[in-house]
C-alpha cells in the first residue's frame, strides 16, 4: 500500500507528502497580508490564510488529533510575519481558541477534505500588513491555465533548507482530466471531489515541506486576491510527472495538490456564521486590497451598541459591498437597530434593517463608512458582508448585478453591452452630483424592445430614488433626447421582460453647474428598491 511503504522508510514521513516553495521568489514584505504562520512552541510548522478578523483557514492534516488534546499553549497564529528570525513591528500573534476540521476528513486517507478552520482567541486588527483574502463566490471556478500563486516558508527544494523569509511561486491550474491522469500514475491512484491540481508537467516549481495549510491565491480581474485552494500534498517537491510511467513508484512526481475551496465553501461559511448568536457577537467580514478601521463601544447608560467601520481602497477604485447574512430588528424607518452606509462627503447612501438581504451596493468612491447601532431591546442575529475594490473600467454590468451609487461623470450601459441584454433584467443606477449641479444623461446608442407604452422593455429616469417623479421613459430604436435632472440626484432604471432582447443602450453622465440651486442632495434614507 502506498502509505505503508512510505511510513516504513521513515516514521511519520508520509507527512512530507502533505507538509509540502520550489522555483519561486522571495516576496516583498507585506505583499501577502493574509498569510499567517502556525507555530507550535514558537516554531513554524504550517501556513494558513486569514479570511476574517477571527478565522483562519488551514489544512486539516496540520491539526491532527494527537495535537488537539491541549490547544491552549500549543497553537498560535502569527499574522504580519515576513522573516521568521525576528519579531517585526507588523506582527500580531493570537492563540487558537478551537479547531474545526471538516467532518469528512480521515487521517488514514488524508487526501480528501483536507481543510480546517481555526477560531482565534481574539481578533486581528486589520492594517496594510494584516488583511483577509477573499473567499470565492458560490460556484466560482478558476479555469485551467489560470496562473495562481502559492505562498509559504516551506523548503526551497525537496529535502532542502528551510528559508527564513516568505516565498511565493506562480503555478497554472490544471483541468480535472489532466489532474486525474497525473494522479492515476501514482502507486495508489487517488480520486477526490475536493482536490485541485496546479503545476508544470516537467516540474521545477511547486510547494514543499513547511508550506502546508497555506494559500493558493488567484487574482480576479478587478484585482482582489481570492483563496482558491489550500496547500495540501504532493509526491515529492517540484518533481515532474510527464514521464511517470518510465520511473519506479518512489521516484514519480505529481502536480501540487490543493483543497479546492469552492468544493467546501458552504461548510466554511456555515461554521463561520454559526458564531453570530447575540448582539455582542455581530460580525463583519471583508476582503480585498483595501483596509478597514474599526471603532466600537458600548453605551453603558442605555446598554446600546455603536460600531463604526471605515473602509479604504486604493484611490481611483470603487467599492462593492455584498451582504451574505442580514437579520436586524425590523422597523418601518429603521429607528431602533440599523446599519447605515455613508459615502463620499459623508453622504448617506442607505439605512438598512429587517430580515431581507439588501442588494449588493457598488459605491463610486474609494472610501465608505458603515455605522451599526442597536438599542437594549429586541435584536436579530446580525449581519455579515464583504467588500471588494473594483476598478471603474471593469464595470460592464454595474447596476445590474448590484445597485450602483455613482458620484462621478462617466458611462452607463445595459448588461452585456454591446451584446444582447438578458431577459428579466432589473438594473438601477443612482447618480449623485456635486452641490450646485444637476445631471445630464446623454444616450450614445439605443436598441430596446419597442412597445406603444414601453411596457415590455424600457429605460426609465426618475427625479428621486423613491420612483415618485418620472422624468422620461424610453424604448425602441430611435436615440432618445438627453435627459436633464432638476436636482443633484437621478435614478436610472432598466428592465426587460421574458421575451425579446436587443443590443441595449450606452449613455454618458455629465454634471452641469447651476447658479440657483434648491434641489435635493444625494441622501437616501432607506433603500427599498
Amino acid at each position: 500500500e502506498f502509505f505503508l511503504k512510505v511510513q516504513e522508510t521513515k516514521p511519520w514521513s508520509y507527512l512530507n507528502l502533505f507538509t509540502r516553495i520550489v522555483g519561486g521568489n522571495q516576496v516583498k514584505q507585506g505583499s501577502h497580508p493574509w498569510q499567517v504562520s502556525l507555530k507550535r512552541r514558537q516554531k513554524h510548522f504550517c501556513g494558513g490564510t486569514i479570511v476574517s478578523a477571527q478565522w483562519v483557514v488551514t489544512a486539516a492534516h496540520c491539526v491532527l488529533d494527537r495535537y488537539e488534546c491541549d490547544i491552549s499553549g500549543y497553537l498560535d497564529v502569527t499574522a504580519g510575519e515576513h522573516d521568521l528570525r525576528i519579531r517585526e513591528n507588523s506582527e500580531q500573534i493570537l492563540p487558537v481558541k478551537y479547531v474545526i476540521k471538516h467532518p469528512n476528513f480521515d487521517p488514514r486517507r488524508p487526501m480528501n477534505y483536507d481543510i480546517a478552520l481555526l477560531k482565534l482567541d481574539g481578533a486581528f486588527n486589520f492594517s496594510s500588513s494584516v488583511l483577509p483574502a477573499c473567499l470565492p463566490d458560490p460556484g466560482e471556478k478558476f479555469e485551467a491555465g489560470y496562473i495562481c500563486t502559492a505562498c509559504g516558508w516551506g523548503r526551497l527544494n525537496e529535502n532542502g533548507v528551510l528559508p527564513q523569509v516568505l516565498y511565493e511561486v506562480n503555478l497554472p491550474i490544471l483541468n480535472r482530466k489532466e489532474c486525474s491522469r497525473a494522479l492515476s500514475t501514482l502507486n495508489k491512484p487517488i480520486q477526490s471531489d475536493t482536490i485541485m491540481c496546479a503545476g508544470f508537467p516537467d516540474g521545477g516549481k511547486d510547494a514543499c515541506q513547511g508550506d502546508s495549510g497555506g494559500p493558493l491565491l488567484c487574482r480576479r480581474k478587478h484585482g482582489a486576491w481570492t483563496l482558491a485552494g489550500v496547500i495540501s500534498w504532493g509526491m515529492g517537491c517540484a518533481r515532474g510527472w510527464a514521464s511517470n510511467d518510465r520511473k519506479n513508484h518512489y521516484n514519480r512526481g505529481s502536480p501540487g495538490i490543493f483543497t479546492d475551496l469552492s468544493a467546501v465553501l458552504s461548510w466554511i461559511q456555515e461554521n463561520m456564521s454559526a458564531g453570530i448568536k447575540s448582539p455582542q457577537n455581530r460580525s463583519l467580514y471583508w476582503c480585498g486590497w483595501g483596509f478597514l478601521l474599526q471603532f466600537c463601544k458600548w453605551e453603558l447608560i442605555c446598554c446600546s451598541r455603536l460600531c463604526v467601520w471605515t473602509v479604504f481602497v486604493p484611490e481611483g477604485n470603487y467599492i462593492l459591498l455584498r451582504f451574505s447574512h442580514f437579520d436586524i430588528e425590523p422597523e418601518t424607518f429603521c429607528d431602533y437597530d440599523s446599519l447605515s452606509v455613508y459615502s463620499k462627503d459623508n453622504r448617506l447612501v442607505g439605512k438598512f434593517c429587517g430580515g431581507d438581504l439588501p442588494l449588493p451596493i457598488l459605491i463610486g468612491s474609494s472610501s465608505v463608512r458603515l455605522k451599526f447601532v442597536s438599542d437594549n431591546k429586541d435584536y436579530g442575529t446580525g449581519f455579515s458582508m464583504t467588500y471588494k475594490a473594483i476598478t471603474p473600467d471593469i464595470l460592464p454590468d454595474s447596476g445590474c448585478e448590484s445597485l450602483a451609487v455613482l458620484f462621478e461623470e462617466g458611462v452607463l450601459q445595459s448588461m452585456h453591452y454591446p451584446e444582447h441584454y438578458s431577459n428579466m433584467a432589473g438594473c438601477q443606477w443612482i447618480i449623485c452630483a456635486p452641490e450646485s449641479h444637476v445631471i445630464k444623461l446623454t444616450y450614445q446608442s439605443f436598441e430596446v424592445e419597442e412597445s406603444e407604452d414601453c411596457s415590455y422593455d424600457a429605460v426609465t429616469v426618475y427625479e428621486d430614488v423613491g420612483k415618485e417623479e418620472e422624468i422620461a421613459k424610453s424604448c425602441g430604436f430611435d436615440l432618445p433626447a438627453p435627459v436633464l435632472s432638476s436636482s443633484a440626484v437621478m435614478l436610472v432604471v432598466f428592465h426587460s421582460d421574458e421575451t425579446e432582447t436587443f443590443g441595449g443602450f450606452r449613455a454618458t453622465i455629465s454634471f452641469v453647474h447651476v447658479t440657483v440651486f434648491d434641489g435635493l442632495n444625494c441622501s437616501i434614507s432607506i433603500l427599498r428598491l
